[in-house]
């Protein structure tokens, strides 16, 4: 039987927490604030999904003279029909796998979450869906929900190799550019393939980066200039004919699936880990040819052990020869952080390394395991003494918060628990090759 006394108990309490004084709170009391409704907010959205959807099928808005769900939603709840779709989506999706439910109600992933695991119904299927969906709560319960996105992108790849090369071909189809005048300036819009659009990202990310800190322009307004100051040097100096330097984009593959590749050629199913492009994810075989063919390789160890308290590092080691990292090392440490920040919740892509043993003044070596890749805003950070960062020995960072001249509390990291099984694993393969 549904109560009804616990309804009326919310209300209640919400309009007693809304009376706090908040200017009154000191730090304490509101960072944990922040943390219950967060929490409570999560949890909560989950019931709405799941009353959403009953509504839905139970066909209850009637009773209120509403003629679909949608319309009813969109009077009582003010709901866009954007933020319906969400969330009925989310109520269908905890209905099929009951166990997505339970966690979002329990506080422990977030509506977000929720919304991949339907990407994931709808590109899998319920009968695959059901059988990793426990592998991916757990991968949710550590990480965001981008990287819950890429597990299913890979688990994808793995069901359905021939995927990946399909939808190459179907984006070079919908191939579109437009440039028409509206209003005071012009409307600019299309689509582009993977391999273009790539490209495209990431001389943006580049040409469009901060220039000083006195640069006080929007992101959106340096994406415009960057794109213009592009056309005109087109049009002064035209365009080289060997088309100038080539797209520094970087697609990640695992030996094993590359060696099995060339040794299988049409065979759809390949040991190891398949190709990732850098900001985009999984791709196939034939996408992969095609962007080899004008590419540089880098070979990075990251299975497979030679000597030392993180062997997988150590070809590309310089110690204390040079202060500088390596080309490869650099690509090294964009192949371990995905091209991400490595400081927890960061998510910043233009990389700068730094030592976590400062070269000058801890002696500190230029090797891989004391090489995070930082954004430049916390590079500053950690050089204005606001953040220490340490190496964990498990091919990972920890970043500790600083108050004063006193350590504070170590940012959590979600990742923290996922690289340690696979550290683990490592290890544990290796005692047992030398068993």
């Amino acid at each position: 039987m549904f109560e009804s006394v616990p309804v009326e108990r919310l209300s209640t309490v919400v309009s007693e927490l809304c009376s706090q004084p908040m200017a009154l709170a000191d730090g304490e009391q509101t960072r944990d604030l922040l943390r219950r409704v967060r929490d409570a907010s999560d949890r909560l959205a989950g019931l709405e999904a799941a009353a959403l959807d009953h509504l839905d099928e139970t066909g209850a808005y009637a009773e209120d003279g509403a003629s679909s769900a949608l319309g009813w939603a969109r009077r009582e709840l003010r709901l866009t029909p954007e933020q319906l779709k969400i969330r009925r989506s989310a109520g269908r999706t905890m209905r099929r796998l009951p166990a997505v439910g339970d966690a979002l109600r329990s506080g422990r992933i977030r509506l977000d979450h929720v919304r991949k695991f339907t990407a994931g119904l709808t590109r899998l299927g319920t009968a695959v869906m059901d059988e990793v969906c426990d592998e991916l709560l757990d991968t949710a319960s550590d990480a965001d929900p981008a990287t819950l996105g890429e597990r299913i992108d890979e688990i994808e790849r793995q069901r359905y190799p021939e995927r990946l090369d399909d939808r190459w071909a179907t984006g070079m189809e919908k191939h579109d550019l437009t440039l028409a005048k509206c209003g005071d300036g012009w409307h600019l819009a299309g689509y582009l393939d993977i391999a273009t659009g790539a490209r495209v990202a990431s001389w943006l990310k580049a040409a469009s980066a901060p220039r000083g800190e006195d640069d006080d322009r929007s992101p959106a307004r340096r994406r415009v200039d960057a794109f213009g100051d592009l056309v005109a040097a087109a049009l002064a100096h035209g365009m080289p004919t060997d088309r100038g330097v080539r797209p520094q984009i970087h697609v990640m593959t695992d030996a094993r699936w590359l060696a099995d590749q060339l040794a299988h050629r049409g065979d759809a199913h390949h040991g190891g880990v398949g190709p990732v492009l850098t900001g985009w994810g999984p791709i196939g075989p034939g996408l992969l040819d095609y962007l080899a063919c004008d590419a540089d390789r880098t070979d990075v160890l990251f299975d497979g052990f030679t000597d030392g308290p993180t062997p997988q590092a150590d070809i590309l080691n310089v110690g204390r020869a040079q202060r500088l990292a390596t080309p490869a090392q650099r690509a090294a440490v964009i192949a371990r952080q995905h091209g991400i920040c490595a400081n927890p919740g960061c998510g910043g892509t233009c990389l700068e390394i730094h030592h976590a043993e400062w070269w000058e003044r801890d002696g500190g070596a230029t090797d891989l395991d004391n090489l995070p890749g930082v954004c430049p805003r916390c590079h500053q950070l950690i050089h204005a003494g606001r953040l220490v960062v340490t190496a964990d020995g498990r091919r990972g960072f920890v970043f500790t918060l600083t108050t004063g001249r006193q350590r504070g509390r170590a940012l959590e990291d979600h990742q923290l628990h996922a690289r340690n099984r696979a550290w683990l694993a490592a290890d544990s393969a290796q005692r047992r090759e030398a068993a």
